[in-house]
C-alpha cells in the first residue's frame, strides 16, 4: 500500500459514524484520499497514524453497537483534549471541504511542527462535494445548478 492510500480504510470507517452519511456515499464524493491526504500533511504522518490506530480499536471494539459507539466517540474523541479538534476538522472538512484552523493550544501541545494550519478549501471539488449541501437539499452555489426551470418546481412537503 502507498503512502496516499494507506489508512484510507480506517479513515473512511471512523468518518461513517463522524459524520452519518454511509461508506459509499463519502467515497462518491471523490474526497476521501483529498481529506486524509490534508490531515497528514497538516497534523504529520505520526498523529494521523496514532489517531486512526485510537479510532480503529474504538471501532472494534463496540462493534456494531451504535449507542456505545456514539458514547465513545463522544468520550474519547471528542470530549479529548488532543483527539477532539482534530476530530471536529474531519467532520467540518467532509461537511464543508474546508481544514479550520486547530486552536492554538492543540498546537502548542501537539503541533510543533505543524504546517498549513490556517483556513482554507481543501480544493474547490471539496467545496462542490462538501456533505453540508445534500444535507440542506441544496447546491453549492456558483458551482453546481439545480438544472433548467427548476424554480418552477414546488419544494417537497416536509
Amino acid at each position: 500500500m502507498d503512502k496516499t492510500t494507506a489508512g484510507l480504510n480506517e479513515f473512511l470507517a471512523i468518518s461513517v459514524p463522524l459524520t452519518g452519511y454511509p461508506r459509499i456515499s463519502l467515497i462518491a464524493t471523490g474526497m476521501a484520499d483529498a481529506y486524509l491526504s490534508t490531515v497528514r500533511r497538516i497534523t504529520g504522518e505520526e498523529m494521523t497514524n496514532e489517531y486512526l490506530t485510537r479510532t480503529a480499536v474504538i471501532l472494534d471494539v463496540v462493534g456494531g453497537n451504535e449507542p456505545a459507539l456514539d458514547r465513545e466517540i463522544r468520550q474519547q474523541l471528542l470530549a479529548s483534549l488532543k483527539y477532539g479538534p482534530l476530530t471536529r476538522n474531519i467532520i467540518q472538512m467532509w461537511y464543508w471541504g474546508a481544514w479550520l484552523p486547530l486552536p492554538p493550544a492543540w498546537m502548542a501541545k501537539y503541533g510543533k511542527d505543524v504546517k498549513g494550519n490556517e483556513n482554507h478549501f481543501v480544493s474547490p471539488e471539496a467545496y462542490q462535494q462538501g456533505l453540508i449541501w445534500n444535507a440542506m437539499g441544496s447546491h453549492p452555489e456558483g458551482s453546481r445548478q439545480p438544472g433548467f426551470a427548476s424554480w418552477s418546481i414546488a419544494p417537497l412537503p416536509e
